[in-house]
């Protein structure tokens, strides 16, 4: 990393740090945590909502298995490697944290909601940096 890509960096970090704090919260409003499927299963409120997750783990785990089994997907670079690790640790996640905020929706569950969705997108960037 050159000097100045550093520079830039620090730049854009403080940039964003002090667009969070300076910029007022926006409120969610309580409704978006009201689910039309509210049913209990197996004492598990929710239930659908929370057993959808599922998949997420099932496919995420396969994913990350299948990057580091013998270069099964045929990277050609290692930051390839990293970025889909990264994805489907976060396609992992989402079973984790999409579960946890579904048996209990609320605003404080909500980050654990969204944040392995964001890290998709951490995932992806990574993966495809490598190529430019």
């Amino acid at each position: 990393m050159t000097k100045q890509t550093a520079q830039a960096c620090v730049v854009a970090v403080i940039s964003f740090y002090l667009f969070m704090k300076l910029t007022p919260s926006i409120p969610q409003p309580q409704s978006y945590h009201d689910f039309a499927d509210k049913r209990e299963f197996l004492g598990i409120p929710n239930a659908f909502n929370v057993i959808s997750n599922f998949p997420f783990m099932v496919i995420g785990l396969i994913g990350v298995m299948l990057c580091h089994h013998r270069n099964y997907l045929n990277f050609s670079l290692q930051g390839e490697l990293w970025g889909w690790t990264c994805f489907y640790v976060a396609v992992t996640s989402v079973a984790f944290g999409s579960s946890y905020y579904h048996l209990g929706p609320n605003d404080n569950g909500l980050v654990w909601d969204r944040l392995p969705v964001s890290s998709f997108f951490l995932g992806s960037l990574i993966q495809s940096l490598p190529r430019f």
